[in-house]
């Protein structure tokens, strides 16, 4: 099935393939999914494909983003060209000029890309990140050291009195 419509109206769409130019649609569930200039909340699929489009999450086996925004994707594979996301999870991410806020993966290529948080196994390729692997794992250390000394000291206060 192969649904193409300027202006999706219906909440739900449900099908083997999905091809959406334009519009807004709640939930997509498909085999394969290419949206282009439009958008979606919910996306699940084998195969997704935004250009120049928007969701908030996308799960899938093979995720690709052109031009396009998400809050969460996750999939074995994500590709992002000239595209934004808060957060990816996946087994092999790959960004082109792009930029995410955290990046969870195994294998990672970026090109002239940057997160806030990247934990990766391996990464390719030079990224501007706030916070990799070695730094979460440091901030973890300080964060727990932090939190221990307040608590005895709000433990020792309390004694007192």
């Amino acid at each position: 099935m192969d649904e193409n419509n300027e202006n999706q109206a219906d909440d739900v769409l449900i099908a083997e393939e999905i091809h959406l130019e334009g519009g807004d649609i709640e939930f997509v569930e498909a085999q394969q999914v290419h949206i282009v200039q439009g958008g979606a909340r919910t996306i699940a699929a084998e195969m997704v494909e935004l250009d120049r489009g928007s969701a908030i999450t996308i799960q899938g086996q093979k995720v690709g983003m052109n031009m396009s925004s998400a809050l969460i994707a996750q999939g074995e594979t994500v590709h992002l060209s000239e595209s934004n996301t808060i957060s990816m999870v996946s087994d092999a991410a790959e960004l082109n000029d792009s930029r995410a806020g955290l990046i969870l993966t195994r294998n990672a290529n970026l090109e002239n890309s940057s997160s806030v948080i990247l934990l990766a196994n391996n990464v390719n390729g030079d990224v501007e990140t706030v916070i990799d692997t070695r730094g979460a794992a440091l901030a973890g250390l300080f964060a727990g050291v932090a939190v221990g000394i307040v608590l005895l000291a709000g433990n020792l206060f309390t004694r007192r009195r």
